[in-house]
């Protein structure tokens, strides 16, 4: 989870909810349909229940990410600067709309400061920069005022962290250190934040100029399919080495109406006629940045041979943006893991052979909220492709997951499971970092950390007689930094070669 600024009282709680990226609708002009409703394994059947439309929107390519996830602001002499405008009523009427998630979003948000937030938008009448595109990219730092014209800035963080600056001037070298400080913690990479920051000079020098254009539409449906290449986090060389091992699959979903990016990573010297496990992740906009470093691994004989598979969103869609996330991972997870299940599985299948056995699926922070509730979900599935789940520091205490849960949660019940069940046949790798719950520490309110979260489902499984889940918290590690290590560990342990 990143750290954005916004700016007032009135907005600032708003304006980091509101953008969530639209999907795409365009058709791609090569296509893969499964010719069987049955995939068959060596382990069972899984069926496809992709639908006919689904399964004619099936892209088949080479990587594309290559010289293309760099998004330079300088590379154009008069960069193209898109705002999105609301006005007071605008607001007024997304309160309305997203009442319930505002309240459960914004922890401080009482009922009281809901009403004197409505009551502000009824009464004063201004027009904002809800959002920006620099030469369609979509932008993610401070935004400016409406008019802004140079002069004092007034800006606070969602940690509560206040700053100003008298002129813009004074403020560059101030947001400068703001982003050094989340490369610092691992909030962000050292590329976005060079280019939040060019990005932000642009915005600011052309809302002073009065050189930008105005949007028509809503911001997520005028970017383009390029906005967000520039967001995928990997290193270029690293992948280059294995490129001819990698396919990029686009898949549409009608239900969540949806494209997804997948990668798929085929172990060395692959053989078509041998049966390999596969190893799933969500969130690709990172992970897909693992694949050169475990295959690698597979390489040096260190391990077995495993299908390497990562799930991202369509480029259209910011995979780091926690809105999007949330969608997936939280408030549509039925939809999501549905898609996995009986879409992606099933067809990944009717091109390698698949050791379900032995295949995995990990997710971290919200995702790993999301595995938590896979796993927890697989017996009311007939497909169940997965015997290893990895329950990467889950974020049991986001307001996104909370939001709609019975008291206590479902999850603090393993949605019902063990009320379906008297035992687990699945396996749990349960991970954190040691010093991990100072980096969301002003989030967790009244909830568990998330430390004490993983101990809280430890002891739950323990006291549901689980003896296949095992938990490492990493050493001198935050929320991030451990994930490298940790996917090592466990290719070591699960599928060390013999």
């Amino acid at each position: 989870m990143k750290k954005i600024f916004t700016v007032g009282i009135a907005i600032g709680c708003l304006l980091s909810l509101c953008a969530c990226q639209a999907t795409t609708s365009q058709q791609h002009s090569e296509t893969t349909a499964l010719t069987t409703e049955e995939v068959k394994t060596g382990i069972g059947t899984l069926q496809n229940q992709m639908s006919e439309q689904e399964q004619k929107r099936v892209s088949v390519g080479a990587l594309t990410l290559l010289g293309q996830n760099t998004a330079d602001a300088s590379s154009s002499e008069q960069p193209v600067v898109e705002v999105e405008l609301w006005d007071n009523l605008d607001y007024l009427n997304w309160m309305e709309e997203h009442q319930e998630h505002t309240n459960e979003t914004c922890k401080q948000f009482s009922e009281q400061d809901y009403q004197k937030q409505v009551d502000f938008y009824q009464s004063n009448s201004f027009t904002s920069i809800h959002g920006a595109l620099i030469d369609g990219r979509y932008y993610t730092g401070f935004l400016p005022s409406y008019g802004y014209t140079g002069g004092a800035l007034d800006y606070s963080s969602d940690t509560g962290e206040t700053i100003h600056a008298d002129t813009f001037e004074a403020f560059q070298p101030m947001y400068r250190d703001y982003l050094d400080q989340q490369v610092k913690t691992g909030e962000l990479t050292q590329e976005e934040a060079d280019q939040t920051y060019a990005d932000m000079l642009v915005l600011f020098q052309s809302v002073m100029d009065g050189t930008y254009e105005v949007l028509e539409e809503p911001i997520e449906t005028a970017s383009t399919g390029e906005n967000f290449k520039d967001k995928w986090e990997f290193d270029a060389d690293a992948v280059a080495a294995i490129a001819d091992s990698v396919q990029e699959i686009s898949m549409y979903d009608e239900e969540l109406d949806t494209t997804f990016i997948i990668h798929v990573t085929l172990p060395p010297d692959f053989d078509a006629e041998k049966t390999y496990p596969m190893f799933v992740m969500t969130d690709g906009v990172w992970r897909f940045g693992d694949h050169p470093a475990l295959w690698n691994l597979m390489q040096e004989k260190a391990v077995e041979d495993v299908i390497l598979v990562s799930i991202g969103y369509d480029f259209q869609l910011d995979g780091t943006d926690n809105a999007v996330r949330a969608t997936y991972f939280c408030e549509k997870k039925d939809l999501f893991l549905s898609f996995i299940t009986d879409n992606l599985m099933p067809y990944l299948n009717a091109s390698y052979s698949i050791d379900f056995s032995q295949s995995a699926l990990y997710g971290h922070s919200l995702g790993g909220t999301f595995t938590h509730y896979a796993a927890f979900q697989s017996d009311l599935f007939e497909n169940r492709p997965f015997q290893y789940y990895i329950i990467g520091s889950p974020a049991f205490w986001s307001p996104y997951f909370l939001e709609s849960e019975s008291n206590p949660p479902e999850y603090q019940t393993e949605y019902g499971y063990f009320d379906r069940n008297t035992s687990f046949n699945k396996t749990l790798y349960v991970c954190g970092g040691e010093q991990e719950d100072a980096d969301y520490a002003s989030y967790y309110g009244e909830n568990d950390s998330t430390l004490e979260g993983i101990t809280h489902l430890m002891e739950r499984l323990k006291a549901d007689g689980v003896t296949t889940a095992e938990c490492k918290i990493y050493a001198d590690s935050n929320h991030y930094a451990y994930i490298p290590e940790m996917f090592q560990t466990f290719f070591l342990r699960f599928y060390r070669r013999a």
